[in-house]
């Protein structure tokens, strides 16, 4: 039996914005897969300490006036989070899961708790770039074309939100380990290892890419 098969933890983070040393973690989310199937879902809307820029309601639909009103105190989510992953002993599946797993463990330290010490991560986002590496088209590695490609569909209204961006990249996975068996042979350490090479070759290619590209005009 897999490690797939043995159960996994989809989650997902919808926040303030896109600095994973700065901004708070607003909503989460945690999607428990065995057997290939979900068992079980929890999720977290959090009372943050500062405000929400409106671009990022405008993306995830959580506005400073739902954050406060209905939200969790900050450190009881947060520690929340963290118990439940931890406790389940369980890999960790996140779509670009630097950015997860980053902005998680700084909102933890932010608050005075440890960060995700011992949890394994896995990334369908950077497997997805290892094994097919010439998708065209513009911003087709983002959550929604990338799982359109596995033939895995979610209402439109429904993206964005930490629970069903959970839900989706969870199935992502069981799609790659039917499309790519052998991947998934190996025991998890192992294979997260493997996933955080190729993460770091991926990052090397695209600043070396970066490189070579023409600097921007000035801004007059």
């Amino acid at each position: 039996m897999s490690w797939v098969e043995v159960g996994f933890i989809a989650f997902d983070t919808e926040t303030t914005g896109v600095d994973t040393a700065l901004d708070r973690i607003v909503s989460a989310a945690a999607v428990v897969y065995r057997d290939g199937a979900e068992v079980s879902s929890q999720e977290w809307l959090i009372k943050v300490d500062v405000d929400i820029p409106a671009a990022a309601s405008a993306v995830h639909g959580i506005t400073n006036e739902v954050s406060q009103s209905q939200g969790q105190d900050q450190f009881a989510a947060l520690e929340s989070i963290r118990e439940f992953l931890v406790a389940s002993k369980l890999p960790v599946v996140c779509f670009n899961s630097s950015f997860d797993r980053g902005i998680l463990d700084a909102n933890l330290e932010r608050v005075g708790l440890e960060p995700l010490v011992g949890v394994i991560d896995i990334c369908p986002y950077v497997i997805d770039k290892q094994m097919d590496k010439y998708v065209k088209g513009k911003a087709q590695r983002r959550l929604q074309p990338t799982v359109a490609r596995y033939g895995l569909e979610i209402s439109e209204d429904d993206w964005h939100g930490a629970l069903a961006d959970s839900r989706i990249t969870g199935l992502l996975l069981l799609a790659q380990a039917q499309r790519y068996p052998h991947l998934f042979t190996s025991e998890v350490g192992e294979f997260a290892q493997a996933v955080g090479v190729w993460r770091e070759e991926q990052d090397a290619s695209f600043k070396a890419w970066l490189a070579t590209q023409p600097p921007l005009p000035p801004v007059p």
